[in-house]
């Protein structure tokens, strides 16, 4: 049979009653093969190798990886595996999926990379390299104090991190520590990757005990660190054993369920170059099914059971030494300690006096000792030494050093009947006048065997056999033992001897195959712990999930009931028997046949709606016992979205319900109240603002969201700065006062201010509410008030004045008229008129302000008025370079207003203006009709403006901001306005201008 075989096809085992295997021609020899379908069987799996070849050769150019060294069964169940998945049948199919995607055949990459591992995989082999393997490293690296670790196909890095530990926990015990680098190698990148970050999931962490987990790994999260002492002694790397260069110089190497997918051949060639690497008494860990095949001559065991091997230096006596032996050529000797000289391991100046050494022994041995060879354990022949051609011949066949093969019948058993009393007496043997019959003519030879060494326990199985000629036994020292063979018995053991070695060979063959069985097994075995641990894994996740749906469904007090197609109970809830009357026997049941404490009968009704059109109903529905409930109805999907049924939650709601209705009212309150209300978190970002914020500011609720509550005041204009507000608020207590507010788009407003903390439970504060109301109309009514009452003294006094003046006034303007008759002082007297005339204004100003006068108000246009009284001041702007320019509606609505005193109030503030502007300028005159309906005049100066300190006296008596002025004209403005029942605000900035806005109601 070849291995690289043209098809594969099993029978269904459930059919066929087993599995058979059925192999064609080899690759090239596919199309003489028939299409064959075994009779009541399936064709499962075909696999061309020339379509496997592409496979692989896509796979090492995607991956790096040649994949050709893996055993043909691995590969094909691997490819197998992946097709099952995808649910293809041919392997053409699949090779065309690779082609097209990548990351397909990067996952077949991966899942060739068997990465099973664990922390201690197989405890009890641990213990032995705890125990056993690192006491004898440590013993024979004593002097160094280095030792050096490979573990090689290392996948995330357990095993090698378990080695660390061991290593570690040794260190921690010794007296002198040893210094510790085990090299950490793997082909796949990512693993390496992986296992050099030292970082495990709590999965990965089930095999490790608990005393090693809390010493060597720190716990974050859901992940578990490995301690740093423990990482720096590992040293991760990508290598590819079997094309890379091997590390050299290992106490320890460590390749655990590797070889097993691997070919014989090249597993032979891996572990020839372990034995390179090694020291002469370095230690091999494999894992428990893998062998070291026919490379028995390359270690020794040393742990069988858990496949620990010691590394064995290559015998003495070789293919080479052999063909020496044939030529009679003694030089062909060599020791032991000179075949580990060759390999390099001493110093040039100790293997120069080493060798001069073993010369001297060399010619001791070959001038002056018999022929001799010696015997392991195995009865293999390890040594030979003198002329040993007689008696030693090699046989046909696959060469070997057994004693049976080398050496002549009757001589061989002879010699192994010595060997076994020789190590079962410890004492020396010998039989004189043994007959050899291999050369021409027969000669005999007296045989003495003997323990090789009684003193050093290493050679304690070795026997040392003598040949001595029989004429050295002239006078024995020592009787002789007796050996007598009859020449039948002689001729049978000779014919046992052929059966036995020709059964050893079919046993060695049975054995090998045995081997690579169970290596096939244990591959398998390893691709099904990773299906089962994928499966456990499935399983675990869908057992949490399960629990935390039942625990959520229980906890979470939500009445929950499964309904099938038919509309009967699958699964419910227990909170649901409250108002459901369930019991676990109702399981099939109809759900209308079922009571419930409902004010509702409609629930059946919607589950056949949602069964029918698959929309969701939710609606509140409420029992009998007073309990409100939010029922939704859905349809029960699975995943792959098909609907089995129907599902029914019911939430109780009666306490959200009731807190939702008491929230709704206080959302009323606040978004109806006639204050403004701001809410703003802990650090004063605005969170709500209710409409009337919106009404009185002109902000929406998205422009200021966000923003802190200082940017809502205009601080120059208060008395007290946000600063001072802040730290009253923080230290947890309210704060009220007065305040002016932005508005924006128009000027600022006054508010009536109350800032108070709201605090948790704990008396932490985690927001704080503004309250404000306008009182704008409140202060202008007051500042009114106070000016009128202000004005009505001023009128009392003026009253007063006028009374007691105007009469002495008349008599001296009589008395001029008088006096200007004469003609002889005509110009004091023109000017004494002039003063009198003034003091008569003046006195005509105070009467006004003394007492309103019965005057008609009739309906007259402003645009007219504004015009005389442009005209009648152009001249003096002109004089004074300043341009006035108006801005007046067309078809502005009539005024109620007395036309003279309008008058006066506009010459009063044009003239004001005009005088402000020293420097000339532009004056406009704006009139338009309001928002509110009413007639609004704007006068705009450019002048020097009016300091704010002083804005707010403007239209007291007597007050001017002019060198020259009585302080009367902008008082009588104010009165004449408010006779009109209108309104004059005065804004200004220094170095900008003054803005003067009064407002008249229109006629209706």
């Amino acid at each position: 049979m070849n291995g690289n075989q043209a098809l594969q096809y099993r029978l269904c085992p459930y059919e066929s009653g087993g599995k058979i295997v059925g192999r064609g021609a080899p690759a090239g020899g596919l199309e003489a093969l028939p299409q064959f379908r075994p009779e009541g069987g399936e064709l499962e799996f075909v696999c061309d190798e020339q379509t496997l070849q592409r496979i692989l050769g896509l796979l090492n150019k995607a991956c790096g990886i040649d994949f050709q060294n893996y055993k043909r069964s691995s590969l094909i169940r691997r490819i197998e595996r992946r097709m099952g998945r995808l649910n293809l049948a041919e392997i053409e199919d699949y090779a065309r999926l690779l082609t097209d995607e990548p990351d397909e055949l990067l996952a077949l990459g991966k899942d060739l990379l068997i990465g099973v591992t664990h922390f201690f995989r197989d405890p009890q082999a641990f213990e032995t390299i705890q125990k056993k393997v690192i006491p004898a490293i440590a013993e024979s690296r004593r002097h160094e104090r280095h030792i050096r670790v490979w573990v090689a196909g290392c996948s995330t890095g357990e095993e090698a991190y378990t080695l660390a530990m061991l290593f570690h926990q040794f260190n921690e015990r010794s007296a002198e520590p040893y210094s510790v680098k085990i090299f950490s190698t793997d082909l796949d990148k990512d693993a390496v990757a992986a296992a050099s970050q030292g970082i495990y999931p709590e999965a990965a962490m089930t095999s490790l005990p608990k005393p090693w987990m809390r010493r060597y790994f720190t716990r974050t999260g859901d992940l578990y660190h490995i301690d740093k002492d423990i990482r720096k002694m590992v040293v991760f790397a990508h290598h590819n054993m079997v094309e890379d260069p091997p590390f050299s110089r290992l106490d320890l190497i460590a390749c655990r369920n590797l070889l097993i997918y691997l070919q014989s051949e090249t597993q032979q060639k891996v572990l020839s170059m372990f034995h390179f690497a090694l020291n002469p008494d370095g230690f091999m860990f494999l894992g428990p099914n893998e062998t070291i095949g026919r490379l028995t001559h390359l270690f020794v065991p040393y742990d069988r059971k858990w496949n620990i091997f010691r590394q064995q230096p290559p015998p003495g006596p070789g293919p080479l030494f052999a063909s020496e032996i044939d030529r009679g050529n003694s030089e062909a000797s060599r020791t032991r300690p000179m075949a580990a000289a060759k390999r390099g391991h001493r110093q040039s100046k100790d293997l120069q006096s080493f060798m001069k050494t073993d010369e001297l022994y060399t010619a001791f041995v070959d001038e002056h000792m018999p022929p001799c060879m010696v015997i392991d354990e195995n009865n293999e022949v390890i040594h030979l030494s003198g002329n040993v051609n007689p008696y030693v011949t090699l046989a046909k066949g696959r060469p070997s050093w057994n004693i049976y093969k080398i050496v002549e019948g009757r001589l061989a058993v002879a010699i192994i009947t010595a060997i076994q009393k020789v190590r079962k007496e410890n004492r020396t043997v010998y039989y004189k006048n043994m007959k050899v019959s291999s050369p021409e003519p027969p000669t005999s030879v007296n045989l003495i065997v003997k323990p090789f060494s009684l003193k050093n326990k290493k050679f304690d199985k070795l026997v040392l056999v003598l040949f001595e000629k029989p004429e050295h036994f002239g006078n024995p020292v020592r009787a002789a033992d007796e050996f007598e063979v009859e020449p039948n018995v002689n001729h049978r053991m000779i014919e046992l001897e052929q059966e036995l070695r020709q059964a050893e060979e079919s046993l060695q063959a049975t054995i090998e195959e045995l081997e690579t069985s169970n290596e096939a097994l244990q591959a398998t075995n390893e691709e099904l712990a990773t299906v089962n641990s994928e499966y456990q894994f499935k399983l675990q996740e869908l057992s949490e999930a399960n629990d935390d749906m039942n625990n959520f469904l229980i906890t979470a007090n939500i009445g929950t009931v499964f309904l099938d197609t038919n509309l009967c109970i699958r699964r419910f809830t227990p909170a649901i028997t409250k108002e459901i009357n369930l019991l676990e026997v109702d399981c099939g049941r109809p759900l209308g046949h079922i009571s419930h404490n409902f004010d509702d009968d409609g629930i059946v009704r919607d589950a056949q709606n949602v069964l029918k059109t698959l929309i969701p109903v939710e609606r509140e529905i409420r029992s009998r016992s007073g309990l409100w409930y939010s029922m939704r109805v859905l349809p029960y999907r699975t995943s792959d979205h098909v609907i089995k049924g129907i599902v029914l939650t019911f939430a109780d709601i009666t306490e959200l319900k009731s807190a939702n209705e008491q929230l709704l009212k206080l959302s009323y309150a606040i978004e109806q109240s006639p204050s403004v209300t701001v809410i703003a978190d802990a650090e004063g970002k605005i969170q709500y603002a209710n409409p009337k914020f919106t009404e009185m500011t002109e902000f929406q609720m998205a422009e200021v969201a966000g923003s802190s509550l200082r940017e809502l005041n205009h601080w120059n204009a208060s008395s007290t700065s946000f600063e001072e507000i802040w730290s009253m608020l923080s230290s947890g207590h309210e704060w009220k006062g007065e305040l002016e507010c932005r508005r924006k788009n128009g000027p600022n407003y006054s508010e009536s201010v109350k800032i108070l903390p709201i605090k948790d439970q704990d008396n932490r504060i985690i927001y704080y509410v503004k309250i404000a109301e306008d009182i704008t109309e409140r202060k202008q009514t007051e500042e009114l008030l106070r000016k009128s009452e202000m004005l009505s003294a001023v009128g009392q006094l003026a009253a007063g004045i006028a009374h007691e003046i105007r009469n002495p006034l008349t008599a001296l303007k009589g008395f001029t008229k008088l006096m200007g008759s004469g003609g002889q002082h005509g110009n004091y007297l023109s000017i004494m008129a002039d003063e009198l005339e003034r003091i008569e204004e003046i006195v005509g100003e105070l009467l006004v302000l003394a007492k309103p006068q019965a005057i008609d108000f009739l309906p007259k246009s402003v645009a007219s008025i504004l015009h005389d009284v442009i005209m009648l001041l152009e001249t003096q702007a002109i004089i004074s370079k300043v341009t006035i320019e108006t801005d007046i509606e067309d078809e502005l609505p009539l005024a109620s207003c007395v036309e003279n005193q309008l008058k006066q109030v506009f010459i009063n503030v044009l003239k004001n203006g005009v005088e402000a502007m020293s420097g000339g300028g532009t004056f406009l005159v704006k009139a338009e009709k309001s928002e509110r309906g009413s007639i609004r005049i704007s006068f705009i100066d450019q002048g020097c403006g009016i300091p704010e300190s002083k804005l707010a006296k403007l239209g007291q008596p007597f007050y001017t901001t002019k060198n020259k002025g009585t302080g009367l004209g902008l008082m009588v403005s104010y009165k004449i306005i408010e006779n009109h029942r209108g309104s004059m605000t005065i804004t200004s900035k220094e170095g900008v201008g003054t803005t003067v806005v009064i407002e008249l109601p229109a006629v209706p």
